[in-house]
């Protein structure tokens, strides 16, 4: 997935890694632009399009966006035999207190086998509202579920904007009171 991450790391080049840094430091909202404008740049040159491709994609817009955001996150952790995507805040809160925690699994395969993934994960976080899926389409489970490529499929509840992702993540942290140390914030 190497392409991925020169396709990603372009896109961001390409509108300025600084200014979008500086940018949704100061403005957290900003962050939705920022994702749909780099999700189209990437788009473009993308030519497998393979839920494999466009999870790996999210996966690494992700991560930078959380740097960015100076969220806290722990990413690519494995529990007791289970692999975590991005755990937030961390993983001694979600070990104490799973309500002030949430766990983003990115789904890059079939989606049996993420519904497989998502019996184990609901061990180590047993809330299922806290329990985020991301995927290019539309997942059929419980969860929350944030989706690259909506089509004609209505956001609900459950089904979120990909977007929205970092904002709903901030969200969850201010009315969970987390308070770990950001740089900017």
């Amino acid at each position: 997935m190497e392409e991925i991450g020169n396709i990603l790391y372009t896109a961001i080049m390409e509108i300025g890694k600084e200014k979008i840094q500086s940018d949704i430091t100061s403005d957290i909202g900003l962050s939705r632009q920022y994702i749909k404008m780099i999700m189209t740049q990437c788009d473009k040159r993308i030519k497998n399009t393979s839920n494999k491709t466009i999870g790996s994609l999210c996966e690494a817009l992700l991560h930078f966006m959380l740097t960015s955001c100076t969220l806290p996150s722990v990413r690519k952790v494995n529990i007791e035999g289970i692999d975590l995507d991005i755990v937030i805040p961390n993983l001694h809160t979600l070990r104490k207190y799973p309500d002030k925690a949430i766990v983003i699994q990115i789904s890059k395969g079939m989606s049996n086998i993420m519904k497989e993934q998502l019996k184990n994960v609901i061990k180590i976080q047993p809330n299922i509202r806290n329990l985020w899926v991301v995927s290019r389409k539309p997942f059929l489970t419980g969860h929350i579920n944030y989706i690259v490529d909506p089509g004609k499929n209505v956001p609900s509840l459950q089904k979120l904007n990909f977007h929205d992702i970092i904002l709903d993540i901030n969200k969850f942290l201010e009315l969970a009171g987390d308070r770990s140390f950001r740089f900017f914030q």
